[in-house]
């Protein structure tokens, strides 16, 4: 029992974690695990080429979703920096009235013929043969 307690500057004996046949000090067990959590926290942030990737990725998709709502595609780099909902959801928005625009503007001028004048009224007055 001697060689298993031991004494820290405080004076409390260490407690000791035993696996299998080797005994660990509470130093050696601390020591370990800040080890481990270093590594974990190492592992779970993306690196700048992992971030780099991830961005050239929001684009591809940014510019695929554009095209597929048949927007211009010079629209996209509006979208930079947005998360694919977001793209997703002002696309949704946008799309319709995007479809007004290619429509054909039908009589676009206004109306003819009912303010009283005549063709051959507005041609002469233009000059063109009647």
């Amino acid at each position: 029992m001697e060689g298993n307690t031991n004494t820290v500057n405080n004076q409390e004996p260490q407690q000791t974690v035993q696996t299998g046949e080797r005994t660990f000090t509470q130093d050696e067990v601390n020591r370990i695990v800040q080890e481990r959590l270093a590594r974990a926290k190492t592992t779970n942030e993306p690196d700048q080429r992992e971030l780099d990737l991830q961005k050239r990725e929001r684009a591809l998709y940014v510019r695929e979703a554009v095209a597929n709502a048949g927007l211009d595609k010079e629209l996209a780099d509006e979208f930079a920096g947005l998360d694919k909902e977001t793209v997703d959801k002002c696309l949704k928005i946008i799309a319709p009235y995007a479809q007004k625009m290619k429509e054909p503007i039908l009589n676009a001028v206004g109306p003819t013929g009912g303010n009283g004048f005549k063709d051959d009224d507005i041609r002469r007055a233009m000059g063109l043969k009647v």
